[in-house]
């Protein structure tokens, strides 16, 4: 038997459990998604480590709104949907020559 090829995903939302809701929704949020990764092989589920957010990742757009609707319809779980964040980084990347004296003031106006 050889294995499946399973194509990368294209698009990725991030999704939470409503503010304000119970337990037993996050749970059940939990074992969804579980179940949706066992389901589907092009659908995936990982934790961000740097914003903490759930990505779930899929084939297109409407992929993705079809297993939020089964959230909804078979879990009741109300979801927050949306893009995931990206954080921004600044890199210095190579030494730049500077001339600058910095002229320090003493005393009054200067003028």
């Amino acid at each position: 038997l050889s294995s499946m090829f399973v194509p990368r995903p294209v698009i990725s939302l991030a999704v939470s459990t409503k503010k304000g809701s119970s337990s037993s929704a996050s749970d059940n949020f939990s074992k969804a998604l579980q179940r949706f990764t066992r389901e589907d092989p092009t659908l995936r589920v990982h934790t961000d480590p740097e914003s903490k957010q759930i990505i779930l990742s899929g084939m297109g757009e409407l992929h993705l709104e079809v297993y939020i609707e089964r959230l909804r319809r078979e879990y009741n779980v109300d979801t927050d949907v949306g893009n995931p964040k990206v954080n921004y980084r600044e890199t210095i990347s190579e030494a730049r020559p500077f001339d600058y004296l910095h002229k320090k003031q003493t005393g009054g106006a200067g003028q």
